[in-house]
C-alpha cells in the first residue's frame, strides 16, 4: 500500500486574513480622521469669508398675501372634481350642438316637405274675399327630398385639455 504524503495534499488557504487586514486598515483610518477632526482646525487655518445668505429668487408667500389679500380661499387641488366639471362642460356643449343640429334638420325638413291637406288647419266656412288687384304668385316646384344630397355629418368638437398649473420653486429657508 502506498501512502499519500501530507505534502502532496493542497494546504487549505486561510481566508480570514484578507478581511482582517482590510478591517484593520479601515479602523486605523477612522481613528486618524477622528483625531484630526477633534483638533480645532478653525484656529489653525484661517479660511476666507463665508458665503452670505441670499434671498431665494421668486415671489415670497408674504408678498403674495400683501398683494392679493390674506383671506383664505378654496384651493383647487382635487383632480377628480376638476375632471368631473370638465366632463359636465363637455356634455353640455355636446347637448347644445345636438339641439342646434336637430333644429337645423327640422327647419330643412319643414322647408323640403310640401304641406298636405291634412296638415292644413280647418278652413273657415266663408272664405275671405281675395283682392282683385294683386296677381297670384306661381308656386315654385318643391324639390324631392330623396334627390337632395344629404349634408355631411359635422364631427363633434375635440375636447380642449384644461391648462395645467406651472410648478414653482419652494421658498428659501429662513435662517
Amino acid at each position: 500500500m502506498a501512502r499519500v504524503s501530507q505534502s502532496a495534499q493542497p494546504r487549505p488557504q486561510q481566508i480570514w486574513r484578507g478581511p482582517l487586514v482590510a478591517g484593520l486598515c479601515f479602523g486605523v483610518a477612522y481613528g486618524v480622521t477622528q483625531r484630526l477632526l477633534s483638533f480645532n482646525v478653525v484656529e489653525l487655518i484661517r479660511f476666507g469669508p463665508g458665503f452670505d445668505v441670499q434671498v431665494f429668487p421668486g415671489t415670497s408667500l408674504e408678498s403674495m398675501k400683501l398683494r392679493y389679500g390674506a383671506a383664505e380661499a378654496e384651493i383647487r387641488g382635487d383632480l377628480e372634481l376638476q375632471e368631473l366639471e370638465r366632463q359636465q362642460q363637455a356634455e353640455a356643449k355636446k347637448r347644445a350642438e345636438e339641439a342646434k343640429q336637430a333644429e337645423e334638420a327640422l327647419k330643412r325638413s319643414a322647408a323640403a316637405e310640401p304641406l298636405r291637406e291634412t296638415d292644413l288647419p280647418a278652413a273657415d266656412p266663408l272664405p275671405a274675399p281675395e283682392p282683385l288687384l294683386a296677381p297670384k304668385p306661381k308656386p315654385k316646384p318643391k324639390p324631392d327630398p330623396a334627390q337632395q344630397p344629404r349634408p355631411a355629418a359635422i364631427p363633434a368638437p375635440l375636447p380642449v385639455p384644461a391648462p395645467q398649473p406651472v410648478p414653482t420653486a419652494p421658498p428659501a429657508p429662513q435662517l
